[in-house]
């Protein structure tokens, strides 16, 4: 619509900041998940290694037990776990875009049902520009990143503007028709349904506010949780280094509060 509203209660509902501070944990968290995966596919190459050494050892003569068996199934409970945690990461991050994308579209219905056409543009030509060329998701088969995921939530947060400055004309809509009824134009029941249809796109709209940071909170503990089950399988074989600080660590002695005192 062309009217600006001056004051605009609803749009202050939009927390565009907590938004994008749940969003950025989010990103953090797939991104120390990449970390392990790539930790995971590291362990994988170094069990491969060490199978073709022992298979090499094996074949100049040396007893190397059932060492291969065991390390074969390690191999393959890793790669399993490869595949999973990929997997999952990929889920995850198709599920928070669609559903974002879904949002958004519902949005975008509601602010079209009120705005004026002058062209008479199809609707779904009218979507596409409110879409300002984000990527439309079709099923969850598909591949997105935290960029697509962060220019989409910029989108929703657009619409969600839009769609606040839209009921916002409603008040000098019922105030106009107001003073016509005074001025003795028979209205009917223009201001009763002008009331209602403010009322529900009202509630509409808190529900989107809300429905959004609930969505981002939910999927963030999603990540989380898968975050903190790949931290624990990827710790299963450490570098050498690792080691050699582990050891370290344990073969240093406490300081005590005292030697601190006399230094």
């Amino acid at each position: 619509m062309s009217i600006q509203p001056e004051n605009n209660d609803l749009r202050e509902k939009i927390n565009e900041d907590e938004y994008r501070r749940i969003l950025s944990e989010i990103n953090k968290s797939y991104e120390v998940m990449e970390q392990f995966i790539n930790n995971l596919k590291n362990d994988i190459t170094s069990v491969d290694d060490l199978t073709k050494q022992l298979n090499r050892d094996r074949e100049q003569g040396y007893d190397i037990g059932t060492s291969l068996d065991t390390l074969e199934f390690q191999g393959s409970t890793l790669k399993i776990d490869l595949n999973f945690f990929t997997h999952m990461k990929k889920v995850y991050m198709s599920k928070l875009y669609g559903d974002l994308y879904k949002y958004c579209d519902l949005i975008i219905d509601s602010a079209i049902a009120i705005e004026n056409n002058p062209m008479n543009k199809p609707k779904e030509e009218i979507k596409s520009g409110k879409f300002a060329g984000v990527r439309a998701y079709v099923n969850d088969s598909e591949e997105f990143t935290m960029s697509e995921i962060f220019n989409l939530l910029g989108v929703t947060e657009r619409n969600l503007m839009e769609l606040a400055n839209d009921i916002a004309t409603f008040g000098n809509k019922i105030d106009d028709a107001r003073r016509r009824e005074k001025r003795g134009f028979s209205v009917g029941n223009l201001i009763v349904n002008l009331e209602s249809q403010k009322t529900k796109l009202t509630l509409e709209f808190d529900s989107y506010c809300t429905r959004l940071q609930q969505f981002l909170n939910q999927n963030k503990n999603f990540s989380s949780k898968c975050l903190k089950r790949i931290e624990m399988i990827s710790s299963e074989i450490v570098t050498e280094e690792e080691q050699q600080q582990e050891e370290e660590e344990v073969s240093t002695p406490p300081t005590s509060e005292g030697e601190e005192e006399g230094n």
